[in-house]
């Protein structure tokens, strides 16, 4: 799974607590978090984009782009409470487990 926003250094934070909480709840999941520049050189081997909301607006060209893989949109307040719980239940509701 890949977290992307606009330069990284807040989505890494939010991708540690996620990562956190997928091991401590025993999820054989992994996501990593990089800036909107490195999009096209990691989304292709992402099972999951994962947009952060400073970069909510490329939600539409990235649905085009990758059609093959799911694209899921944070909210403000789900990336804002940087809690992995949150954002993990996020992404189970769009079918991510």
């Amino acid at each position: 799974m890949a977290l992307f926003c606009s330069g990284g250094f807040s989505t890494s934070l939010a991708a540690a607590k996620v990562q956190k909480y997928f091991e401590q709840t025993n999820r054989n999941m992994t996501i990593d978090a990089y800036g909107y520049a490195d999009l096209n050189d990691k989304a292709p081997s992402a099972d999951v984009i994962v947009l952060a909301p400073q970069i909510r607006y490329v939600y539409d060209d990235v649905v085009k782009e990758y059609p093959d893989k799911k694209v899921v949109k944070l909210t403000m307040q789900e990336f804002g409470s940087m809690d992995g719980a949150i954002i993990a239940g996020r992404l189970a509701k769009e079918g991510v487990e």
